[in-house]
């Protein structure tokens, strides 16, 4: 009885493989080891940094800036790690995000940085549209993602925080210093990092 029952149940795995289009499952897929390292994506910090509270510059009103670039204070900006664990194990290789929206009519470059680490420099970035009026109209968005070697995870995890840099420049267009003392400059900052499975304890 027992023996009738197994050649059943053989017979009915049998015609249900048959009737199953077995390359949607991709096994040939599943079954590679290359194939096992999941991405990871950490959020670490989102910064608004109001320009009156940072750019320091002596127009006031309806006056155009002088100045050619103007550097943020404090220079440069902290972003400490507290509360926060980097444990890089099973991590060769990562990717910084740095999501950026600037509201301010300059143009701008940045500097991101880790000690034991490197620093992560940006082009110059595209100032927030104006009008014939020089109010901003629409903001300029970037998003730049700086890959870092084996050697430059392990100095993360060993860094206790970040430091930021931003500085402005002239668009070549006039600035009013009432429109740039309301404007703001926003970061985001995170990571995303692939992860080897068979590395981790």
């Amino acid at each position: 009885m027992k023996i009738h029952r197994f050649f059943f149940l053989a017979g009915l795995a049998i015609i249900l493989m048959v009737s199953c289009n077995l390359s949607e499952f991709k096994l040939n897929t599943f079954s590679k080891i290359t194939g096992l390292n999941p991405i990871v994506y950490r959020p670490v910090s989102t910064g608004i940094y109001a320009a009156k509270d940072y750019a320091v510059f002596p127009e006031t009103g309806f006056a155009p800036v002088t100045e050619d670039s103007l550097n943020f204070q404090p220079n440069p900006i902290q972003y400490p790690f507290t509360g926060m664990n980097f444990n890089t194990v099973g991590s060769d290789s990562m990717w910084v995000i740095i999501k950026t929206i600037n509201d301010t009519p300059m143009k701008y470059r940045y500097w991101l940085s880790y000690t034991p680490g490197k620093t992560m420099q940006s082009p110059i970035l595209n100032a927030a549209s104006v009008n014939g009026a020089g109010a901003i109209v629409a903001a300029s968005t970037d998003s730049i993602e700086y890959k870092l070697n084996s050697n430059d995870v392990k100095n993360l995890g060993l860094a206790t925080g970040m430091d930021l840099a931003i500085t402005l420049y002239k668009p070549g267009t006039p600035v009013i210093a009432n429109v740039l003392k309301t404007s703001q400059i926003t970061f985001k900052i995170g990571f995303r990092a692939p992860i080897n499975l068979f590395k981790l304890q």
